[in-house]
């Protein structure tokens, strides 16, 4: 996989194989079972740019193999 970074566009399918576009917010994380990501909503990604704040990160980081990498920070 390509790296991934702060910003980084990507796509996440949940267990249900819904698909959602967010931001990640971290690079991968290496820890406990599985390598993850935490990220926010496209939404939260550009209220905090507008408000000058950093982004609120979702209550659980995504598993690795579960991210598509859409564009690149």
């Amino acid at each position: 996989m390509e790296p991934i970074e702060k910003g980084t566009q990507i796509e996440v399918t949940d267990a249900l194989g819904r698909r959602f576009s967010k931001r990640a917010l971290t690079g991968i994380n290496r820890g406990g079972d599985f390598e993850s990501v935490w990220a926010c909503s496209e939404e939260e990604w550009s209220a905090a740019e507008a408000e000058g704040r950093d982004p609120e990160p979702e209550l659980f980081p995504w598993p690795v193999r579960s991210i598509r990498i859409l564009e690149i920070a």
